[in-house]
């Protein structure tokens, strides 16, 4: 006879077989397992991942709404004859970034 050595794949899928075997399935249902199981870790991925881009994204909210109120609170104090002008410019960018 001619014995070659298995290469990677195949000493791959006599493991996962063997594994089978032992828990007493099939390798298909081990399989299945496999994609399951990692189906779960992606879902599970993108939640964190989405969960930490809303802290991220409200922190830059909080931070945009505090100078604003910082500017308008200071408004008062600037001169006067530019106060409507600066008002209305303030009044134009909230209502476009409140459309984003």
């Amino acid at each position: 006879m001619n014995d070659q050595p298995g290469n990677v794949v195949t000493q791959a899928f006599a493991w996962l077989a063997a594994l089978a075997a032992g828990l007493g399935i099939t390798t298909q249902d081990v399989v299945y397992m496999i994609f399951g199981l990692t189906g779960v870790a992606i879902s599970i991925a993108s939640y964190i991942n989405g969960r930490l881009d809303a802290r991220r994204r409200q922190k830059e909210d909080e931070k945009r709404t505090q100078l604003l109120e910082d500017y308008l609170a200071a408004l008062p104090d600037k001169n006067a004859a530019k106060s409507p002008a600066v008002v209305n410019t303030v009044s134009e960018v909230v209502k476009r970034a409140g459309g984003l």
